[in-house]
């Protein structure tokens, strides 16, 4: 996990999440008027943790397609959280400065706590 925690910085989370949302099953988007619920740091943590362990699954060379997206299924299961939400916090950090700062803490913490 520590080098999961090291390796990962905000860009590659960014960029990261068109990839993530394009890969799920196909939602219709939500209308751009309705608001997004709020995202608790508990929920922002595993956020990070799924972003981080679905990046991982991405860059493995060796593992197939249909077994990625069975993992990164996998991945967010365990994180408790819908693919639905996971796609709505990602595409919410492409425009919320704020959201983008509490990431970026969350992910120092994570570093520092990893460290020890």
């Amino acid at each position: 996990m520590k080098t999961a925690l090291s390796a990962m910085a905000f860009a590659s989370l960014a960029m990261f999440a068109p990839t993530a949302a394009a890969q799920e099953a196909p939602a219709a988007p939500a209308p751009a008027t309705e608001e997004m619920a709020p995202v608790s740091d508990a929920e922002l943590e595993k956020w990070v943790r799924a972003a981080s362990t679905m990046q991982q699954i991405q860059e493995n060379a060796e593992m197939p397609q249909e077994s990625k997206q069975q993992a990164m299924g996998q991945v967010l299961v365990q994180a408790e959280m819908t693919p639905a939400r996971f796609n709505q916090i990602a595409a919410a950090l492409q425009t919320s400065e704020s959201l983008q700062t509490r990431v970026n803490e969350t992910v120092a913490r994570l570093q520092a706590q990893a460290n020890g």
